[in-house]
Order: structure tokens, then C-alpha cells, then sequence
């Protein structure tokens, strides 16, 4: 007996179904064993090859797999996407133009543009890694400013900022930092109230050419700048610049 085709319904009448037309199962919208499939044969859970093109639904996503968890698998060493996202409920994996071959993603999110994502399983966290060979910076490299008004003992927190803006409104004495590091370097602006006539001593550590500490402007509002350095964490070398006023 020749092979016969799947009846369809076409105008009213049953016709098997023409040669290279496909068929879609009524069965929840999905391909069904025993339905047309481009280039013959159908579903029975052998590997079928087909190229095909996936449209998003209305929310812009395409969905795989139920639930959080979807599996794709592919021939390749490597997924490559062009100005795409791929995206995970509760975290996303983005890239644009990227290739992306073996990913580990955190908590959060992992995003490249003209980039290619090798391994993360060694990554650069927020916080407390050290980066190991030269570091080249191409743009601006910053830190937030400490701020002190008052006057007394003062103690900088140099673990939470490199450089500092006080405001004398006494006479004072500049103790010891906090969690200095050896290797670090910054400045310490130091301004004068409307009153002016605060002196400033150092203590703990201070260290200045000569050995002797610099006097500082005394007038109202007057300003100097005290640029250090950390040869440990506990000797800081220091120089000021006097007096600095706008040109």
C-alpha cells in the first residue's frame, strides 16, 4: 500500500495533505505523533533537525521549560548572541555582542557589552579582593571624601577614606589614624572657621621634614593642605601646602 498522508480539511473538504505543507496537532497547541512535519515523518521521540525562527510573546521574553529552571542544549563549545539578552527569573544574564562559554552566575546580575565571558569563576567581588599585575585606569578613579567639623583630638578613619576636609572651631591635636595601610597616600584639607586662631598639633605617629610640624594659617576661613603618606600602618609621612588661596 503506497504511504498516505494525514487528512486536512481545505474548503470544506477532506484532502490528504499536499506535498510539503506541514500539520500542527490539535493537542494543547502542540506538535503530536502522527503530524505532518516539514520534509516528512513525524514526532515519535527520535532527534528531528529543524531550523526555526522564535518569536517573544507579549511580555517580550521566550519562554523554555517550565517553572525556573529550563535546559538548553546545542552541538557547540559555546553560546554566541549579537546584540541579545537571556534572562532568568530572579537574576539576569545579559550580554551584547558577547560570547559567553563558561559562565557561573551570583546572586545578581552578569552583564558584557562587546565582551567575551570565559570563565567567572574567579571574579573581582565588590569589596576586599586584591587585583594581582598592572591595573591601567582610563577614566576617573575616586573615592568618597571624610568630613570633620569640631575640634579636640581628631582620629581620621583612613580604612573608610584616603582624603579628608576638617574644619578646626578649636584648637586641636591630629591623633593617630584608624586602619591605616602601608602604601596608601592622600591629603587632608584642613580649613580654618570664621574665627580662625586654631592651632593644630600632631600626634602618634606624624612625621614632617626636619622633624619639626608646620604652623598653619591662622586667619578666618584660611586653608592649608596636609598631603601624606603611609609607610606603614602606623608612620605617616606628611607635607603641607600653606595658605592656599584662588588665584
Amino acid at each position: 500500500m503506497a504511504d498516505r498522508r494525514p487528512l486536512v480539511l481545505i474548503s470544506g473538504v477532506f484532502s490528504e495533505l499536499p506535498a510539503g505543507d506541514t500539520a500542527i496537532g490539535a493537542s494543547a497547541g502542540q506538535l503530536t505523533a502522527g503530524s505532518g512535519v516539514a520534509g516528512g515523518g513525524a514526532l515519535d521521540g527520535s532527534t528531528r533537525r529543524l531550523d526555526i525562527s522564535l518569536a517573544p510573546n507579549a511580555s517580550g521574553l521566550i519562554i523554555v521549560g517550565a517553572g525556573d529552571t529550563a535546559t538548553l542544549g546545542f552541538d557547540g563549545s559555546h553560546v554566541a548572541s549579537g546584540s541579545a539578552a537571556l534572562a532568568l527569573a530572579g537574576e539576569a544574564l545579559a550580554s551584547g555582542n558577547a560570547a559567553l562559554a563558561v559562565a557561573v552566575p551570583e546572586e545578581g546580575a552578569l552583564a558584557s557589552g562587546n565582551a567575551a565571558l570565559s570563565d567567572l569563576s574567579s571574579k573581582v567581588s565588590k569589596a576586599g579582593d586584591v587585583v594581582s599585575g598592572t591595573l591601567v585606569v582610563t577614566s576617573q578613579s575616586y573615592g568618597t571624601v571624610g568630613s570633620f567639623t569640631g575640634s579636640g583630638v581628631i582620629t581620621l578613619d583612613f580604612g573608610a577614606n584616603n582624603n579628608h576636609v576638617v574644619t578646626l572651631q578649636g584648637n586641636s591635636t591630629l591623633a593617630a589614624p584608624t586602619t591605616a595601610s602601608g602604601g596608601q597616600a592622600g591629603a587632608v584639607v584642613i580649613h580654618q572657621d570664621g574665627t580662625g586662631s586654631r592651632t593644630l598639633a600632631y600626634s602618634g605617629g606624624w612625621s614632617f621634614a626636619g622633624g619639626t610640624a608646620p604652623t598653619l594659617t591662622t586667619t578666618a576661613s584660611g586653608t592649608d593642605i596636609l598631603v601624606y603618606y603611609c609607610s606603614d600602618s602606623s608612620t605617616f609621612n606628611a607635607s603641607t601646602i600653606l595658605d592656599v588661596q584662588s588665584a
